[in-house]
């Protein structure tokens, strides 16, 4: 928990700036409101927020994050976590150069924080509980990102993700994106179903 929270606030700590004020990168300064959706429009935020807050519903037990304990949600995000490593590694790594604090927070945030969840998950959460049948649910908080992302672009013309951007390859070639990135996800949701349920079984004598 402590790591995610740390990442997010390195990286909010030098992207805010960049984002509110006049650059080459950055023709007109933003508003803090501003910065702070577009900030929280990136998957990996989102993501790494999520699972903080799994690691704050266990420890504080507050049932207003009731929902955040339950081994569904719990599994979705070991799934959509593990995109956010897989694809940062795969797709985008290759062709960003950090640097400093910045290369600190997002190897935190894209590796460090991934396999912890995972590990975490493995070893500490309740499992026995899950069926395939649940995976369509685990699809609905990714469907709704994807969706906010959209309409969000009808109205700033900016998109978090080469991928989902329709300016660049219509909403064709978004649509083969999402369905490749949900088809991998699916994947995951699938293992992750399986391990569970196998780490569920008593154990024999």
């Amino acid at each position: 928990m402590l790591v995610g929270i740390v990442g997010l606030v390195i990286d909010g700590w030098m992207i805010f700036p960049s984002l509110m004020t006049v650059s080459a990168q950055n023709p007109v300064a933003r508003s803090l409101p501003d910065a702070l959706v577009n900030f929280w429009t990136y998957f990996t935020h989102l993501t790494n927020l999520g699972l903080v807050l799994v690691y704050l519903s266990e420890l504080a037990g507050w049932r207003w994050l009731g929902w955040f304990r339950q081994p569904v949600t719990q599994a979705l995000m070991a799934g959509f976590i593990t995109l956010v490593m897989v694809f940062y590694h795969f797709m985008l790594a290759p062709y960003y150069q950090m640097e400093g604090a910045l290369a600190v927070a997002t190897f935190m945030l894209h590796y460090v924080t991934p396999i912890a969840y995972l590990v975490w998950w493995a070893a500490f959460a309740g499992h026995g509980t899950l069926k395939f049948r649940d995976i369509p649910l685990m699809w609905v908080p990714g469907l709704v990102y994807v969706g906010w992302v959209l309409v969000r672009g009808l109205w700033a013309r900016e998109y978090p993700y080469d991928i989902l951007n329709p300016d660049k390859f219509g909403y064709g070639g978004v649509a083969i994106g999402v369905g490749v990135i949900f088809l991998a996800v699916t994947v995951f949701c699938c293992v992750l179903v399986f391990f569970d349920r196998l780490l569920g079984k008593p154990r024999g004598v």
